[in-house]
This record gives C-alpha cells, structure tokens and sequence, in this order.
C-alpha cells in the first residue's frame, strides 16, 4: 500500500470517529433532557399571607387564545380593541398594571423598560407592547400620566430614540373587559377595601401574533436574554434574522427556574452537524484527490 493511501485511511479514520463522538454525544444529552425539568426546591418556611393576598396568582393558560372583541379606551380617550394589537407578525408584551399602584405595578414596567432598552429589536416595528389597568378607576388621564413616563425612560434606555406611543401603548377599561381579559391570561388578583389597593402577582405576558398565549415571564425583573428568546418564540421565528434562530435552538424555558437557560443537547446538536459537516468536506476533497491521482497514473501507464 502506496504511503498516501495510508495516510488519507488514517485521516478518514480519525474524522469518521469525531464525527460518531459528535453524534453520540448529541444524542446522549438529548436523552439526558428528557427527564424533564428539576422541581423547585421546598421553600424554608411557610409565610402566613394576609387573606387578600392569597388570591393573587397565576394559572398558567399556554396556548389559550385571548378575546379580541374586548373594548378599552387609550390614553387619548379613543374606544380601541384588543384585537387592534395583534396581527401580522409581531408578538404582543401583554402588561396588566393599574397607574395608582404604590409599588409593584411601577416596578414590574420599570424592569420591563430595563430589558426592552437592552433588545436589538425596535418596538412598534418586531414586536408590541400594551399595558392594560386592571382598576376600572383608573382614567385615560392616568393611562396618558404613566405612558409618558415610561416611554421617555425606555426611549433614554435607547440612547434617546424616541419610542412611538403607537408602540407602547395604555389602556383602561370596564371592570366586565378587564376580568374577561384576566380569566383568559389566568391572571387572578384582588381587591383590598381597608388599603384600596389591589393585591396582584408579578408578570408579563408574550402572545403570538393570533393573540395565543405563548409564555408568562414572573418578577420584576427581565433579562433581555429572556425577552428576546420569548419574541422569537412566539414570533415562531419571524422575528429577527438567522443568528437569532440558532440561538432560540440552543435556549429553552426551564419552568422551575421560570428562565430561559442553555438547552445542552442543542449545543452537542450543533456541534455534531459541524464535525459531520467538516468530514464530509474532508471525504469529498480525498475522494476526489484519489480520482486525479488515479487518472494521472493511467496516463503515465498508458505513455510507456
């Protein structure tokens, strides 16, 4: 055997067993993902709830279509629809506040700010925000009062571009619309005669552009990491370009942490398609290195 036969087997050779180390490995870790994910562990104590507040909860509805029929009033006092938020292609940032909230309200969209100002995508343009009262005291003053804060905050977190209130915009509405859009979202609070005052959980909410219920972001706080992975979730992709596809294959949401975090087989996936895809390049360059040397010699045979 000629010494370059030897060495292009023993290359094939060394290609072919990265290649099933690759494949292997992918396909042990996505076995390894199919146990599901890790319960939470057991909290250290219990903490006696005031009786308001144990009904402030979510039950969570992914999947479930809201009403588009529901009727609001925006900050300009114009009569608007729930379904005049939704279609085409952009997701939907659902946030149910009211604008006299002493507390949580203000910092569950002053972490919502934080995050977006840190997203690529351009509201208005990939994706839509709407903040929905959920008092049916509050006025479309108040919706104007609150709007005009929180986008001259999210438009300085964007270096100063200014954010269309068309992108973001704030609603009230009727007591029957709001508990009709509360039960569809799973969104349970409750109100407080002595403090007048609402006890409610800590969340947004990312729709498809149909207006199905594509995930519930909990806390105050949202990572930009997390906000873009739900827009390209419920967007199925439409949004944003082809790096951000790659990286929604290597994220899931992990229910127990409540965050998107790195989806290990995806990682092993990718990295198997790039060993098999460079020995392919590597068996077709010396397959065809073998026929033009094969050829050469049947020349020179053919000469003496």
């Amino acid at each position: 055997m000629r010494r370059g036969t030897v060495v292009r087997l023993a290359v094939v050779r060394l290609a072919v067993a990265l290649a099933l180390t690759g494949v292997g490995l992918g396909a042990g870790a996505a076995f390894a993902g199919q146990g599901g994910p890790a319960a939470a562990p057991p909290p250290g104590g219990a903490v006696a709830l005031p009786p308001v507040a144990r009904g402030a909860d979510i039950e969570e509805r992914l999947g479930q279509a809201v009403r588009k029929d529901l009727a609001f009033t925006d900050a300009a006092g114009r009569e608007v629809r729930l379904g005049d938020y939704l279609g085409g292609d952009r997701p939907l940032v659902l946030v149910l506040a009211y604008y006299r909230c002493p507390a949580l309200c203000s910092m569950v969209l002053r972490g919502l700010v934080e995050g977006l100002g840190r997203l690529s995508f351009t509201p208005g343009d990939e994706y839509q925000v709407l903040t929905v009262s959920f008092d049916p005291r509050d006025t479309a003053a108040a919706a104007a009062k609150k709007q005009a804060g929180v986008l001259a905050e999210l438009s300085r977190g964007r270096e100063g571009a200014a954010v269309s209130p068309k992108a973001w915009p704030f609603v009230v509405g009727k007591e029957a619309e709001i508990g009709a859009l509360a039960a569809d979202l799973g969104f349970q609070f409750a109100f407080d005669p002595a403090t007048e005052q609402y006890a409610h959980p800590a969340a947004v909410f990312v729709l498809t552009p149909d207006g199905r219920i594509s995930r519930y972001l909990y806390g105050a706080d949202y990572p930009a990491r997390d906000l873009r992975l739900a827009l390209l979730e419920a967007s199925e992709g439409k949004v944003g370009g082809i790096v951000d596809r790659v990286i929604m294959t290597c994220y899931r949401y992990d229910p127990a942490t409540r965050r998107y975090g790195p989806a290990i087989s995806g990682f092993f996936r990718l990295g198997s398609v790039g060993i098999l895809a460079t020995v392919g390049t590597l068996l077709a360059t010396l397959w065809h290195r073998d026929r033009k040397q094969r050829r050469q010699e049947r020349e020179e045979a053919g000469h003496e």
